[in-house]
């Protein structure tokens, strides 16, 4: 049985909290805790990031997604 794939959408403009996504918690960016929780699942046959804002982009490519 095929695996599906995970999705992640990461805007830079967030109405609520402005750069949420980059924001530091307890070390590491928000946007990674959701990218590593999809990982380690197992759920999933490949994890993607869809963003348009390169602070975004270049935070992400450190979980190696």
């Amino acid at each position: 049985m095929m695996k599906p794939i995970c999705i992640i959408p990461a805007r830079g403009g967030s109405k609520g909290i402005s750069k949420k996504n980059i924001r530091i918690i307890n070390k590491k960016p928000l946007i990674e805790f959701t990218i590593t929780s999809c990982l380690r699942s197992k759920i999933f046959s490949h994890v993607y990031v869809s963003t348009e804002d390169p602070k975004i982009a270049a935070k992400i490519g450190r979980a190696h997604v």
